[in-house]
């Protein structure tokens, strides 16, 4: 049973001593969550950004530390959990942290453990592995779950959400035993009663307290910003127009009050000055723009400011164009940060490399002038300086993508906005309203701003119409919706871990059941009214003045009218013209039959889809079972045809992840486990299961390398991709991989290059030639490379469990032929 903490919370409470630990006054939604961590219950955090939803978690990880328990802290980007190590070994210098993103493996018997959450869904399942030689190659790390783990922290558990991960979320919750407490730390959402009620997944040992706030400590102001030039000036006579224009111009221009009443007169003033510019042909440049807006912030001391752009490249130009000085005159910052920066690269081995970047200089002369940028494509390293001078409070505008708005600490006065629309894979769309508040709760520093300032540059959009506005901004909580789907890994997994038959009723226990449940009442309810409707329709047919049969007759000769030619078309018509001289109520009976019959049609297509809900997850896991037994992954055991066990090319699948499993170990047993591959071609081939980013109109569609031995090798990789793809279309099933551009063709031969690099000149030059020319940057190469690494880790593992010693040698090599010169998983947060 959920426990709702929607009061205050009640003053002498027997944890007021844990309250005052603290040098301010606790929320209730705070006392609450501590509450539920001191009674061994789970707790569901739901609040805006900046709100102090992280203080739970810290008191747990004190809390359970001195207990001598252990706590693992989960996050959904490598980023954001290299930050948090980082953070927290700092603040709290007595408790052990250990780190896990899959580039980064340090301190596994650490009190508090942090990872992303992909790393401990892949523990729970090899964990329970029956097999201690899969227990001791898989596991980066060994805990005593039934007698050591406290509790796990889901950090941005809304990441459920998520369409493409979420369901890693969903299956962990799943897996992890009823006896450890869950602490989740969410944006608001919503339904979140039913989240909390599908967490606590059927069980009385725990509850979970749901611990809700929709208030902001630090309340929000979304205003607009235009700007315009004197020119506007010249062409626009009217003094009392002038008088106008410079009332609404270089001003903030209300859009939304601090609680979230949306000012009507600003939005027509915006859009009135808005079509005036357009009327005069009045352009404003981006550049002219930004500064007027950085004038007006730093004159206000509305800085510290984050301006969000949804480019990356965009980012680093805008960047580039402020010009007016951001700093305080007696500020240090443009004398001391290229020393401090120095300093801090200096920790690594290889510091002279990245000094030696252009990169790193075009960054620093940009933070001399209190400026950063912050995107996924830059060198990670140079993120991370971004990051820490932030901290410092060296940064007085910062220039970065939405990526930023996920869980990075910034203590900033304003966020910023270019634009109200985005790419998404798709086309340009507007912020969804969820999407809107992540990025402008960035605004406002809890202790130090009475509020946060939100500002649109709306000369550099066209404005949205009022309703769409309103929408944006509205803070509707995302709708909650299960992203779970029942994989070839699922159950290939289950399989591994003990579980030889039933499958299903590991996913009756997902947030998918449930929805099916709720569809399914619908669907009951429906029926049931439908039924009682037809009942009645049914005894008033039969009671009518046409009799039944004859209006049946009508309208079967109505059908065949349409099918028949000549002369059975002329009878067809002249039998209806009697009947209808001979029944002259007919008209109406027929249609109290037509309703009938779409009544009844559509009962029995409810009834259909009723009967298809209920089997949904049987059915499906049913199908993926098929088809992995006709392909030779796993078999019905002899004597029980209930129960399946694996075969070896299902024990080599179940033990990937990074790409498809049922391909690649097709591909290893076909071709003797990579006998005749070099460690290169390996790379080569291993390059196609990235997802680096190029330009459309550069990107190959089909494999163009060089090297014919492998060439073939990748056809026939995609050639089984799309016998997969048409083998689930067949089946009509969806286990969630995806197809469309799955292999990218485009970085074989370079990648293969790049492993030639050895000195590093060599290497700089590939970078900023090669890499350059693809128009890839040196963040998305780093990216790639360690997904390389990554997947060639992964079939190291399967070697050990094999027993696959040559192979094991080939990829043993591959790490220290592709991390190299910056091109690294180095952070300066380990």
């Amino acid at each position: 049973m959920v426990l709702i903490c929607d009061t205050e919370y009640p003053s002498n409470s027997k944890y007021e001593s844990n309250f005052e630990l603290y040098p301010y006054p606790l929320s209730s939604f705070q006392k609450y969550a501590i509450e539920a961590i001191l009674e061994g219950q789970h707790v569901l955090v739901t609040a805006h950004t900046g709100s102090g939803k992280t203080l739970p978690a810290e008191f747990a990880i004190q809390h359970f530390a001195k207990m001598g328990k252990k706590v693992i802290y989960t996050s959904p980007i490598k980023a954001l959990s290299n930050q948090k190590y980082y953070e927290f070994s700092q603040k709290y210098p007595t408790i052990s942290f250990g780190l896990f993103t899959g580039d980064i493996k340090t301190n596994p018997d650490a009190d508090v453990l942090i990872m992303t959450t992909e790393i401990l869904m892949n523990y729970l399942f090899t964990s329970l592995d029956v097999s201690e030689q899969n227990k001791k190659s898989n596991l980066q790390f060994q805990i005593d779950i039934q007698n050591d783990l406290a509790c796990v922290i889901f950090d941005e558990v809304h990441y459920i959400n998520d369409v493409e991960r979420g369901q890693v979320w969903e299956k962990t919750i799943l897996m992890l035993p009823q006896q450890i407490q869950m602490i989740m730390l969410s944006a608001t959402i919503d339904n979140p009663v039913g989240f909390a009620e599908w967490c606590e997944r059927g069980s009385n040992e725990k509850i979970v307290y749901l611990a809700s706030t929709n208030h902001r400590v630090v309340p929000l102001s979304h205003y607009g910003f235009l700007t315009t030039t004197e020119a506007i000036f010249k062409q626009v006579k009217d003094k009392e127009l002038q008088q106008e224009i410079r009332d609404m111009t270089n001003k903030l221009i209300p859009l939304q009050t601090e609680k979230g009443s949306f000012q009507d007169t600003g939005y027509r003033n915006i859009v009135k000055m808005t079509k005036l510019f357009e009327s005069k042909e009045i352009r404003m440049k981006r550049q002219h723009v930004l500064n007027q807006l950085a004038l007006f912030l730093r004159d206000r001391e509305m800085l510290p400011a984050i301006v969000f752009v949804f480019s990356r490249k965009n980012v680093e130009l805008c960047a580039k164009e402020i010009t007016v000085p951001l700093l305080e005159d007696d500020s240090k910052v443009s004398y001391i940060v290229r020393r401090e920066c120095e300093q801090i690269i200096r920790k690594l081995p290889n510091f002279q490399e990245y000094l030696n970047l252009p990169e790193y200089n075009s960054l620093v002369t940009l933070l001399e002038r209190g400026i950063g940028i912050h995107h996924s494509g830059m060198i990670p390293i140079l993120r991370e300086i971004v990051e820490l001078m932030i901290s410092k409070k060296y940064i007085k505008m910062l220039f970065a993508t939405e990526s930023f708005a996920i869980g990075l600490d910034c203590p900033i006065r304003t966020a910023v906005f270019t634009s109200l629309t985005k790419f998404d894979g798709n086309g340009e769309r507007y912020l969804m309203s969820h999407e809107y508040t992540q990025m402008a709760g960035r605004a406002g520093r809890r202790g130090i701003d009475t509020v946060g300032y939100v500002v649109h540059c709306n000369n550099l959009f066209p404005v949205p119409s009022i309703n769409e506005y309103k929408s944006i901004l509205g803070g509707i909580p995302q709708k909650l919706v299960s992203k779970y789907r029942i994989s070839y890994s699922l159950i290939l997994n289950l399989l591994k871990n003990g579980q030889t038959k039933d499958f299903h009723l590991f996913s009756n226990k997902s947030m998918i059941y449930n929805e099916l449940l709720k569809t399914q009442n619908g669907i009951n309810s429906e029926i049931n009214d439908l039924t009682e409707k037809i009942n009645k329709k049914i005894e008033y047919v039969n009671n009518a003045r046409t009799p039944r049969a004859i209006c049946e007759h009508y309208i079967y000769l109505e059908s065949t009218i349409k099918t028949s030619v000549n002369k059975k078309r002329k009878d067809a018509e002249k039998q209806l013209e009697n009947i209808k001289m001979d029944y002259r109520y007919i008209s109406d009976d027929l249609k109290s039959l037509r309703e009938l019959i779409d009544m009844e049609n559509k009962l029995y297509k409810n009834t259909e889809f009723l009967e298809y809900n209920k089997k949904y997850i049987e059915s499906e896991t049913a199908k993926i079972c098929k088809i992995m037994i006709e392909n030779g992954f796993i078999e019905k055991c002899e004597g029980n045809n209930d129960e399946y066990s694996l075969t070896l090319i299902g024990n080599i699948a179940s033990n990937i992840a990074e790409i498809h499993p049922l391909v690649i170990s097709k591909q290893m047993i076909e071709w003797d486990y990579f006998k005749e591959f070099s460690p290169i071609q390996l790379i080569g081939l291993f390059s196609c299961f990235t997802d680096i980013k190029i330009p459309f109109d550069m990107k190959l569609s089909v494999s163009n390398t060089e090297d014919l031995f492998l060439k073939n090798k990748i056809e026939n990789i995609t050639r089984y991709y799309h016998y997969y793809n048409e083998l689930e279309i067949d089946n009509e099933v969806n286990t969630g991989i995806r197809y469309d551009d799955a292999l990218n063709y485009d970085i074989v031969d370079f990648s293969m290059k790049w492993c030639e690099c050895q000195r590093e000149e060599d290497c700089k030059i590939f970078i900023h030639t090669d890499v350059a020319d693809k128009e890839i940057s040196i963040g998305d190469f780093t990216k790639a490379m360690l997904k390389i690494v990554t997947i060639a880790k992964e079939l190291m593992n399967v070697c050990e469990i094999i027993g696959e010693v040559e192979l094991l040698h080939k990829l043993n090599q591959i790490d220290g032929l592709v991390l190299k010169y910056v091109t690294t998983s180095q952070s300066l947060y380990v």
